[in-house]
């Protein structure tokens, strides 16, 4: 009989710790999901009328689309453990290029556009060569480059918003909506899942991942540290190039200006994204719940009528905390690998 108790006893503890061990790894992974479930709620609670709508969210989705794809572009480089502040000096010098290109230079769109591509992927090595190839920080190259393109980019366009006659077909890129969706959206969905599938089943995305782990095991290992920051780096100028040609279409204009406001919430996006999902690694699905938590927070605090510095105080904040939560999650996840 006692035998009997103490069994159940036993089976109500092994049942209780295997219930908060599953609470605990679904905060862990998807603890920023339910906090854009918060933040979503709360804002739907103070404006019921304009926030909790199909038409609003999705307005929510289709204005962070840019930021999405420049945070989804920082991915592999911040994967291979290097940083890189010239993307969205990318994005600007793209934009003025390819609307320029085609307003004053009469170039038809689908010149233009590859044109504008062919600067991303030019950007992306020349920051490997200075990154791995002169061993120069990924920091300081990166931010000479930035400090280039912008130059060239206000050259071209004399710090003015570029604008003209564009073609139909250009504006159609951003501007038509199948299914009722945006076509921003629809970009942003394809790149994600481009990087998905590299990130996670390819060679590349795993040789990419040893590197940022460790670059000294990796090297012994007999992979290429070379190759894998190629990549990285040639994504981010790639993304970050048709990032700008997306905007392009949907403003119908092209101003430089407009690409340094990209920076923080790019940044803060993708250290969001690594303390969800795949906690402790950065990763796509993660990245863009981080877009929309900024997304939904700064529409929320627009429809409630804040000043436009608490955005950027907004946006300061989560990325300060999402940098902390993603340092820690990593420690953890190391403590967790070094313990098996």
């Amino acid at each position: 009989m006692s035998d009997s108790i103490e069994t159940r006893r036993r089976s109500t503890r092994l049942s209780k710790g295997s219930l908060r061990r599953i609470i605990d790894k679904a905060i862990g992974h998807y603890g920023l999901v339910i906090v854009v479930i918060v933040i979503v709620a709360i804002f739907s609670a103070l404006r019921p009328d304009t926030y909790m709508t199909a038409s609003n969210l999705l307005s929510i989705a289709t204005a962070q689309s840019v930021t999405a794809l420049l945070a989804l572009a920082i991915i592999g480089v911040l994967v291979v453990g290097e940083f890189d502040l010239s993307f969205t000096t990318v994005f600007g010098i793209v934009q003025v290029l390819v609307i320029g290109f085609m307003t004053e230079g009469g170039m038809a769109w689908p010149v233009a556009c590859l044109i504008g591509l062919a600067v991303g992927v030019t950007t992306g090595i020349a920051n490997t060569i200075l990154t791995i190839g002169l061993n120069v920080s990924s920091f300081v190259a990166t931010l000479g480059m930035s400090t280039i393109l912008g130059g060239i980019a206000v050259g071209y366009s004399g710090g003015t918003i570029l604008t003209g006659n564009l073609s139909p077909t250009f504006s159609a890129l951003a501007q038509l909506a199948p299914l009722s969706i945006e076509m921003p959206i629809w970009y942003v969905l394809v790149v994600a899942g481009f990087l998905y599938v590299l990130l996670e089943f390819t060679a590349t995305g795993r040789h990419m991942r040893a590197v940022g782990g460790n670059r000294a095991a990796a090297e012994l290992a007999g992979i290429s540290v070379w190759r894998a920051t190629l990549v990285a780096f040639v994504i981010a100028g790639l993304i970050s190039a048709l990032a700008a040609i997306i905007s392009g279409s949907q403003l119908g204009s092209g101003q430089a200006v407009i690409a340094a406001g990209y920076l923080l919430p790019a940044y803060a996006a993708a250290f969001l994204g690594a303390t969800t999902i795949t906690p402790g690694r950065f990763n796509v699905w993660g990245t863009l719940v981080g877009v929309y938590l900024l997304g939904a927070g700064v529409a929320g605090l627009q429809q409630l009528g804040f000043a436009p510095w608490v955005q950027d105080l907004f946006n300061g904040a989560v990325l300060l905390l999402a940098v902390t939560v993603s340092r820690f999650m990593t420690r953890v996840r190391a403590g967790e690998a070094a313990g098996r």
